[in-house]
C-alpha cells in the first residue's frame, strides 16, 4: 500500500493520476529550517521526518515539501496576511524558483529527488495582490500563491514542470511508483 503523508488537496488530486489505491496521512512535524542547513539537506531532512513515522512493512510513504527560492533566499508560508503581501510585492515582475523535494519511504528502500521549475510572476499592482489575497488561501502555501488557483492569471511555469510548482512532482513520480 502507499501513503502520500501530506494534507494538501492539490497533491492528492494530483497523486490519484497514476495510483488509485492510495491512502493518506499527514504528519505536522517542525519545518523550521535550522541554521545554515543547505537547501538539499533541508528538504531532505523534512520529506524524511514528514514519512518516517508512517512506515511499516506493509506501506511505502511518500513525503513532499515546496519551497520558493527568489534571490537565494527560501519563501516558505507566510503566516500572515502582510507577509503574504510583501512575498508577492517582491516577486512580482520577477523570476523565482520553485523546488518540489519528495521522500519515498518503506521498510526496505529509500529514495530522495528534487525536482524544479522557473516560474515568472507578471507584474501586478497592490489592489490586485490585495483582491488574490482575499480570496485565496496563502497561508498553506510557499511564497503564498496557488498557480493552479486564480495565481495563474499572474504566474507563469517558464520552465519546468507545473506539477513541481504545485507540490508533486508527478512526470518523475509515476515513473517511481
Amino acid at each position: 500500500m502507499i501513503v502520500l503523508a501530506s494534507a494538501s488537496t492539490a497533491r492528492r488530486k494530483l497523486i490519484k493520476i497514476c495510483k488509485k489505491n492510495i491512502s493518506f496521512a499527514y504528519s505536522d512535524i517542525d519545518e523550521t529550517r535550522k541554521n545554515k542547513e543547505e537547501l538539499y539537506d533541508y528538504l531532505q531532512r523534512v520529506t524524511y521526518l514528514k514519512a518516517f513515522g508512517f512506515v511499516s512493512s506493509k506501506k511505502t510513504v511518500i513525503a513532499v515539501d515546496t519551497v520558493v527560492v527568489f534571490r537565494d533566499k527560501i519563501i516558505g508560508k507566510p503566516k500572515n496576511r502582510q507577509e503574504a503581501f510583501d512575498i508577492l510585492t517582491n516577486l512580482k515582475g520577477n523570476y523565482h524558483y520553485c523546488f518540489s523535494a519528495v521522500t519515498i519511504l518503506s521498510d526496505k528502500a529509500y529514495e530522495f529527488f528534487v525536482d524544479y521549475a522557473v516560474v515568472y510572476m507578471n507584474y501586478v499592482n497592490d489592489k490586485q495582490i490585495d483582491d488574490y489575497l482575499s480570496v485565496e488561501d496563502f497561508t498553506k502555501r510557499a511564497a503564498g500563491y496557488a498557480v493552479q488557483g486564480r495565481a495563474s492569471a499572474f504566474m507563469e511555469v517558464v520552465k519546468g514542470d507545473v506539477t513541481t510548482v504545485i507540490g508533486l512532482p508527478m512526470k518523475r513520480l509515476c515513473r517511481i511508483i
